[in-house]
């Protein structure tokens, strides 16, 4: 595979454009986080043999409540995801100038955000199929 298909993914116009603006790709992963965090409050106020697997997000619910909880928990995933998608710009800077294909970062940060909350977006419809 060459480096040119790689250079295309993440801008507007190329074969896999997105419209790869930050903001876009920030509303995705708030989407797919926001499901997530509404399908998890749903089905635990809904049933009683389910349980949050997930241990932060466990203790921050018997902490701070369960809605807080999830709500820390969607500041604290997305503010990850958020941060490991723009470590591609510092990654990019580092490295010898050959090392890393010029459009690395947007390829990296369209990547990241989009499979995080198709992620998420797919834990949020799971929680809702354990209501059935």
């Amino acid at each position: 595979m060459s480096n040119s298909s790689v250079s295309e993914i993440g801008v507007a116009g190329g074969r896999y454009g997105v419209g790869a603006s930050r903001a876009a790709l920030l509303v995705v992963l708030i989407a797919g986080k926001a499901l997530d965090a509404v399908s998890t409050v749903t089905v635990l106020s809904l049933r009683d043999d389910v349980y949050e697997s997930m241990y932060v997000t466990r203790t921050l619910m018997q902490e701070l409540g369960m809605v807080p909880g999830v709500l820390v928990t969607v500041v604290i995933a997305v503010g990850g995801v958020a941060l490991l998608a723009e470590s591609a710009e510092v990654v990019a800077r580092i490295v010898p100038e050959g090392w890393a294909p010029d459009d690395y970062p947007a390829a990296f940060r369209v990547v990241t955000y989009a499979s995080a909350g198709v992620w998420y977006g797919f834990l949020g419809v799971h929680n809702f199929m354990l209501l059935f």
